[in-house]
């Protein structure tokens, strides 16, 4: 278990290993979201922002190759966002 590591630093990690898994088509991005996934709870508001924003560019290119890409990076899309709902509805 990594410890001592802050909520910002968690979350500019998080980014950046989403960001390089955008186009890989590799077991990387599947390993990736579900790491983040688990701790979608603990990014900061500004870093699930960042990381929708991203999913919005991939979506215009439509995710990536349809037998590899696709799939995994709309259900990453989807789940960002039930996570952007759910704050919204604690505020």
């Amino acid at each position: 278990m990594i410890k001592n590591i802050t909520q910002e630093d968690f979350g500019t990690l998080a980014i950046c290993a989403i960001r390089y898994c955008h186009g890989r088509q590799t077991y990387m991005p599947g390993l990736v979201q579900r790491i983040v996934r688990s701790h979608l709870t603990e990014l900061e508001d500004r870093d699930l922002a960042v990381l929708l924003q991203d999913c919005e560019w991939m979506s215009d290119f439509d995710y990536g190759d349809p037998q590899i890409d696709r799939s995994g990076w709309m259900r990453w899309h989807e789940d960002l966002k039930k996570e952007k709902e759910r704050r919204e509805k604690e505020k």
